[in-house]
């Protein structure tokens, strides 16, 4: 069985942390693998090195890293014309059996000519929380509609494309991500030197893209207010956006610099994620957040914005696993983030409770699901 991934780039975050699971998956199910890659990020491609050594991979194009804006856009135009017929001419070379377009890479072309299977892997709501025009409906309708299966990684994902775009039951399908336990837990023993100053110490944690769909500089308020409040803990940013210079504007201005720290992107974020008192989230929209999910195998209890879609799907709807918050509602987030800090039975319940649920987003788990979609769509 021969398969065929398409992913946008291997820079930092949670989609590129569970593809890295989900080829390891593959490469166990004995099917030939391979991952065609649209952006060379150079140096920030930082999951290079742990593309399963099975997988054979390709970049399509070079990124852009100068300063303008107009090249930069050039070369965005220039990848998008020719990045279909690229696409379209290494499948009828190669003859897959099943190709997953992990990251919606095909998602606005029309007219593929691709006769293998495709399957597409929805990271993200289609609503976002808000409700869909007409016109948007049927647009999404007609892109959805090439694919063979959508493999949605929530319940309410799942709900949003047979509840609102009409689609057959039997097209979606529930795909968790999986977080492979035994590896990150082998990582998280794996300490640089550079960090271990910071790992003694008592402190929160935010890992992600400090981009406005994180809302990081939420968190500095929260923080800032917890301090108000008395909480001895640090607050750690690890990852990097365009939110960073708003978020030392902050800090200056509420005099945080000892004790909120930007630590940059790590490769290795793990020893962070167990050492953790809390995770804290403040996300505008998610999919099925990993961070969440490796918090979790790590017994790091999370307080989390509800934001669509995730979280509550993670953590249970009636925060079982861990602390929602109504999205944007700062002050419920300080509220309980204090009271969790300061209620200790509660506190060991969610990490109890935390690492049961961990779980459920077993590699097994995920490794079952793909053999049957794959096969299945073949038979």
């Amino acid at each position: 069985m021969k398969v065929l991934v398409l992913h946008g780039h291997l820079s930092m975050g949670g989609e590129e942390r569970v593809l890295l699971n989900v080829l390891k998956n593959l490469v166990e199910l004995n099917y030939d693998v391979d991952l065609l890659i649209t952006w060379n990020h150079g140096k920030n491609n930082l999951f290079e090195n742990e593309i399963p050594k099975k997988v054979n991979y390709k970049f399509l194009f070079d990124n852009y890293d100068g300063k303008s804006k107009i090249i930069k856009e050039i070369y965005r135009l220039r990848a998008k014309a020719a990045y279909l017929k690229k696409v379209e001419k290494i499948i009828k070379e190669k003859k897959y059996d099943v190709v997953i377009d992990y990251s919606s890479n095909l998602l606005k072309y029309n007219n593929l000519d691709i006769k293998a299977p495709v399957f597409a892997w929805i990271h993200f709501s289609l609503t976002f929380g808000e409700q869909l025009s007409t016109d948007k409906i049927e647009k999404y309708k007609k892109q959805y509609k090439k694919y063979d299966k959508i493999l949605a990684i929530c319940d309410t994902m799942k709900d949003e494309f047979i509840e609102i775009l009409g689609m057959n039951k039997n097209k979606v399908e529930l795909v968790y991500n999986p977080i492979n336990l035994e590896i990150i837990k082998e990582k998280a023993e794996n300490i640089n030197p550079e960090y271990e100053n910071y790992l003694k110490e008592d402190y929160f944690l935010q890992v992600s893209r400090l981009t406005q769909q994180k809302q990081p500089e939420h968190l500095v308020d929260i923080y800032y207010k917890l301090k108000q409040r008395g909480i001895k803990e640090k607050l750690y940013f690890i990852g990097d956006g365009e939110k960073v210079e708003l978020i030392k504007q902050k800090i200056k201005e509420y005099n945080l610099e000892n004790d909120v720290i930007l630590l940059g992107q790590i490769e290795n974020p793990y020893p962070f994620f167990k050492n953790a008192k809390l995770f804290v989230h403040t996300g505008r929209y998610e999919g099925l957040p990993t961070v969440l999910l490796e918090s979790l195998a790590f017994g790091t209890p999370i307080v989390a914005y509800d934001c669509p879609t995730g979280p509550k799907d993670i953590l249970g709807k009636n925060s079982e696993y861990g602390e929602l918050i109504p999205l944007n509602d700062k002050d419920t987030f300080v509220e309980k983030v204090y009271e969790l800090m300061n209620n200790n039975k509660k506190y060991e319940n969610y990490k109890k409770q935390s690492l049961a649920r961990a779980n459920d987003f077993s590699m097994e788990s995920n490794k079952a699901k793909l053999k049957e979609l794959i096969e299945n769509i073949k038979s």
